[in-house]
């Protein structure tokens, strides 16, 4: 029935045009096979781009057979390859070449649009859009979750777990007919973790991090992109590499499967945010030193490589794209905007075929250290503006209003406010009140943008490997006054979305400067108004 529905479809839509390029217009994944739909002329043939190759390229393409002319539906395996070197067709890019020699011409190259999930999980959304950075079992007081009201959280998880090689006691898993073992130690910390959090029934957001290689075991630092520059925190997974793509695909499908289980056995990773802030992907996802649209090609087919993955296992699951509050200004020291990213990847969706990403922005004040967000400099109320700060939040809001960003033209992208915090540069009383009054305006202002869905407030703890700030809702664990001591701003986050919001965030209005909160929270069409001009 679903093979009719989606043939009836295509006949409905126009067809290719004599002299214009042959397409296929959608692709469905089973678990044993794939349903592409193409609309050819007479001699055209199907082509599978693996992840890794350059679909531009014909030496890299892998032939599959003659398409039928005009409007047409095809199945093949979904696992191609011999014994030994299979490979799961659910990340491969779907291309038709018609013509021969110098006439000859290729479609956009078309990934999945639909996979058949392995269970209908249900869908699960922040009780509150108050949500908490960085959680781990053990950290902190994990009682933090419960007494601040904490309803959504991220987690970091570096995928130097994955093994070629059997250990003593590592968790074995297959992967496109191959052996691989994950590291039970970080496993088990995992495993921790998730149990706070889905005895909370939290959402969580899981974040994917890639080490450089040289922080990889060698048997598998291929997965880590061989261009990073060892000066990087994190580096783009080697998404151009067989070899590199197989082990990252594994690592992604062990925790996609494993924390998706209908059972709720090792808990539940709701959405994957995909690396961290790619538009300063020197520092966060490097590649070496590259212009834009190729750096934003690997992070492209990272991540559509994560939502294929998840999606199988999860029809909820969103890829999350991360990125700094550098909107218009590009991101010092080799980086890029954020909005040229944005505007990069809807391009290439309205192209190749869209799918639900989502974004998780993080819109710090304009100065890390400074916590007086309200006179952020440079951040206007128009869509050309430099950054994106609690200052002029509603910018992000319009933009996410635009019809062009819709996830095909139906409905708004999810949008959480990932990561972002309020420094006191010491623990003095003054800091410490303008962190607390800087967190009370920009609760204010988000909780006032229903396109937000969360925001999860970075960092639950000062940490003595972030620059020298403290953004924390708690002290240094080491500082030798109070270790880990509530600062203000903690029970100001307690109070935020409860009866005793008001009395709790009523000091911060002077210091802010103004009356009361409708000063700063401008209505929706206001902020509409402001940004379009």
């Amino acid at each position: 029935m679903r093979s009719q529905i989606l043939l009836l479809t295509l006949l409905l839509l126009p067809h290719t045009a004599v002299g214009a390029p042959p397409r296929v217009s959608q692709v469905r994944v089973t678990p044993t096979s794939i349903v592409l739909a193409s609309d050819a002329p007479q001699g055209a043939t199907l082509y599978e781009a693996p992840l890794w190759a350059d679909e531009r390229d014909a030496a890299d393409l892998i032939r599959v057979q003659e398409l039928p002319p005009g409007v047409a539906e095809v199945t093949v395996d979904r696992v191609a390859g011999e014994a030994g070197a299979l490979r799961d067709r659910l990340l491969s890019r779907w291309v038709v070449a018609s013509g021969e020699g110098a006439g000859r011409s290729l479609s956009a190259p078309r990934f999945a649009d639909e996979v058949a999930p392995r269970a209908e999980l249900p869908r699960v959304l922040p009780r509150s859009k108050k949500g908490l950075g960085g959680y781990s079992a053990g950290r902190g007081p994990d009682q933090d979750l419960d007494a601040l009201g904490i309803t959504s959280v991220t987690v970091n998880i570096p995928l130097s777990f994955l093994r070629v090689t059997p250990q003593r006691g590592a968790i074995a898993l297959r992967h496109a007919g191959r052996e691989y073992w994950a590291d039970a130690g970080a496993i088990a910390r995992l495993d921790r973790t998730m149990a706070h959090t889905y005895k909370r029934n939290l959402l969580v957001l899981g974040i994917l991090l890639m080490p450089r290689p040289d922080q990889l075991p060698p048997d598998v630092a291929v997965m880590a992109d061989p261009n990073c520059d060892p000066g990087a925190h994190f580096a783009m997974p080697n998404v151009r590499s067989e070899q590199g793509m197989r082990l990252y695909a594994a690592a992604l499908d062990f925790l996609c499967e494993r924390y998706s289980r209908p059972s709720g056995e090792h808990g539940r990773i709701h959405h994957w945010i995909v690396h961290n802030e790619v538009d300063a992907g020197w520092e966060w996802t490097n590649a070496g030193e590259l212009p834009l649209a190729e750096f934003f090609d690997l992070y492209y087919r990272s991540l559509r490589a994560v939502h294929l993955t998840a999606r199988q296992y999860d029809p909820h699951a969103q890829a999350f794209v991360s990125l700094t509050h550098h909107w218009n200004a590009a991101y010092p020291n080799h980086g890029y905007s954020s909005r040229a990213i944005l505007d990069l990847l809807l391009e290439r969706c309205r192209t190749e075929g869209d799918f639900a990403w989502a974004l998780a922005y993080h819109p710090y004040p304009a100065s890390l250290l400074e916590p007086a967000t309200w006179d952020d400099p440079g951040a206007t109320r128009r869509l050309d503006t430099p950054k994106i700060t609690p200052k002029n939040l509603e910018v992000l809001a319009e933009w996410a209003c635009r019809p062009d960003t819709f996830f095909r033209g139906e409905r708004q992208r999810v949008i959480h406010l990932s990561e972002q915090g309020l420094n006191s540069r010491d623990y003095s009383p003054r800091q410490l009140e303008l962190q607390a009054a800087g967190l009370a305006y920009f609760w204010k202002k988000a909780a006032a943008l229903p396109e937000i869905q969360a925001m999860q407030y970075h960092n639950w703890i000062d940490n003595r490997h972030e620059g020298g700030l403290r953004i924390g809702l708690r002290r240094f664990p080491d500082d030798k006054d109070d270790p880990l001591g509530k600062k203000p701003a903690w029970e100001l986050y307690r109070a935020a979305g409860t009866p005793q919001e008001d009395e709790a965030f009523r000091f911060a209005l002077p210091v802010i400067g103004v009356e009361s909160w409708g000063d700063v929270t401008d209505s929706h069409e206001e902020a509409q108004e402001s940004t379009t001009r």
